[in-house]
């Protein structure tokens, strides 16, 4: 097992001392004890780097199911042409063949490829 590094105290005044305490396998300071004429206190130090990792996940855990809501989203519908045939029958080029039962329709209407809408 290996030896804790060596804590270097820092005395800010001629009454107060500064300890760091540091986290054991990485080396990041976690707080300070500060021993004054009043005793030891213990301030925590802001963990920075948690902190920008917790906002890294938490922007993936949002962007993920954004992201693929996006990509599984059906696209909106879109109708290159439309055209009025004769007797009620209009033509959409660009969209997707309606379904139901089938029906006799004109050859017209075969040859526009053109659907009953009602």
């Amino acid at each position: 097992m290996k030896p804790a590094p060596a804590v270097r105290t820092t005395e800010l005044w001629a009454h107060q001392t500064v300890t760091p305490v540091l986290r054991h396998r990485t080396g990041r300071r976690v707080g300070v004890i500060v021993e004054d004429g009043e005793g030891a206190h213990w301030q925590p130090t802001p963990d920075v780097e948690g902190l920008v990792r917790l906002g890294i996940v938490a922007a993936a855990a949002v962007a993920l199911p954004v992201g693929l809501a996006t990509a599984i989203r059906r696209p909106a519908v879109r109708v290159d042409r439309l055209s009025m045939g004769p007797g009620g029958w209009v033509s959409f080029k660009g969209f997707a063949v309606p379904r139901g039962r089938p029906q006799r329709r004109p050859w017209w209407a075969h040859l526009l490829r053109a659907h009953r809408v009602t």
